[in-house]
């Protein structure tokens, strides 16, 4: 560098030039930096042709109003868009808003074990840091030219496809803030669920591994299911259903419920349609069973469904379910549990093996079951969907008494799928997280 003073000894026009030379050097580099950042565009993979949709950060989405609420307060429940309100004639006091409280965001380990993830698509956390009101509904879904499978016959229905996102030691529901006290866990839906999850930091942080990517941060988890080897099994494909018959009183889920399900205390179940395991592919399974079952190279299957009334004030209880009830598909709701909602089910289909001697569930050998190989199956659920995209797939499905499939919407758009086959690619055997959980 030249001291000053020798610089503005020389004539203006050297100094002049000096100067702009001085600018060039500067500007070029960061011009070509700019260059190299494209036009803002992402591309989105459909099942045909990629779609080049374009991305408005500036976007946002208008916040849904949100009750973050301790066990014991009243949630007023919000009616799918079209239905006739069944508590119409009741009135109550609104719920006391909650302040939000902030908790460390997933961070790959829950401090004790680190968490084996699926990696396979970048699409899982391409918009992970955004929160949920700001998300662009163009960038996470696609444009198709047709809407639903037609009439739903009496039955609002709604499904998504996922793959498994992690595997660890934590629940957020049963051991919150406790992490490493639960037996292995195979997480779906949102990347970053551990034992620090909230109802905030789920709905707010995170990618997911369903379809839509971050429009849904729901949680979805079950006890791994372990080849006795040393490995966990991952699924081959994973669907999510919500369905009513009763479309016209059916309340919105609200943001944060939490239920779990499934056999989580007893000695054996009786296999029926809320759970059980079975063989075959979708739509064609056999062989109903409490066991995990030898299918003889078959697909292996796990459903396990959801209460479908909710009280309509607690997004938990102690039990973690008697805030929530059972009802016939034709049946009312019973007085203490009077808001229907869409009923959640949970198929799980794993690849067919010659044989699953050894096969068990994690919580299979928890303290206290000796219940046989798959019979303590079970599942926990942590509301986090983006609330428009849930008020169009609950209008346009659940309320119009369509048949939606594979992320469609009811609409001229579906949520953008997982990846084109709409199933998990990977390897089927996984070694375990480094250390052991309890029972393991």
């Amino acid at each position: 560098m030249l001291p000053f003073g020798v610089v503005s000894s020389w004539p203006r026009s050297l100094q002049y030039g000096l100067r702009a030379l001085i600018a060039l050097v500067v500007l070029l580099p960061l011009l070509f930096i700019t260059s190299q950042l494209g036009d803002g565009s992402e591309t989105v993979t459909d099942a045909g042709p990629s779609t080049t949709v374009p991305v408005d950060p500036a976007t946002t989405i208008p916040a849904p109003s949100q009750q973050t609420l301790p066990p014991g307060s009243a949630v007023p429940p919000t009616l799918i868009p079209g239905g006739t309100d069944p508590n119409a004639s009741s009135t109550s006091a609104p719920a006391a808003q909650q302040p939000k409280t902030s908790a460390p965001a997933g961070t790959g380990t829950n401090g004790m074990f680190e968490a084996i993830r699926n990696n396979s698509q970048p699409e899982f956390n391409r918009y992970a840091s955004v929160p949920s009101d700001q998300l662009d509904l163009n960038a996470l879904t696609v444009a198709v030219d047709r809407p639903d499978n037609g009439s739903g016959n009496g039955e609002g229905q709604f499904r998504t496809n996922c793959e498994y996102s992690h595997f660890n030691y934590d629940d957020p529901i049963v051991f919150p803030g406790q992490p490493g006290k639960s037996h292995l866990h195979m997480f779906i839906g949102n990347t970053t669920a551990d034992a620090y999850t909230t109802q905030d930091s789920l709905l707010n942080s995170g990618g997911s591994t369903c379809d839509g990517f971050e429009l849904n941060r729901s949680a979805y988890w079950m006890p791994a299911l372990m080849d006795g080897k040393g490995h966990v099994v991952v699924p081959k494909a994973i669907t999510i259903y919500y369905k009513t018959k009763k479309p016209d009183t059916a309340v919105a889920l609200p943001q944060g419920l939490k239920m779990v399900v499934g056999n989580t205390r007893g000695e054996s179940f009786n296999a029926d349609q809320r759970l059980n395991w079975s063989c075959g592919p979708s739509g064609g399974s056999y062989n109903e069973t409490n066991r995990i079952p030898d299918c003889n190279g078959d697909y292996i299957n796990a459903t396990i469904q959801f209460p479908n009334c909710w009280d309509g004030k607690n997004l938990d209880s102690p039990d973690h379910l008697s805030h929530m009830a059972w009802a016939g598909d034709r049946e009312p709701c019973p007085a203490s549990h009077p808001n229907p909602i869409p009923q959640i089910s949970i198929l799980v289909y794993w690849s067919g093996v010659d044989s699953v001697d050894g096969w068990y569930l994690s919580s299979d050998k928890t303290s206290g079951f000796n219940s046989g190989p798959g019979a303590s199956l079970h599942a926990d659920w942590f509301g986090g969907w983006n609330q428009e995209i849930t008020d169009v797939w609950a209008a346009n499905c659940i309320r119009a008494v369509r048949n939606c499939s594979a992320g469609q919407t009811g609409t001229n758009r579906m949520l953008a799928p997982i990846n084109p086959l709409q199933q998990y690619e990977g390897p089927a055997l996984l070694p375990l997280p480094a250390g052991a959980g309890p029972g393991l």
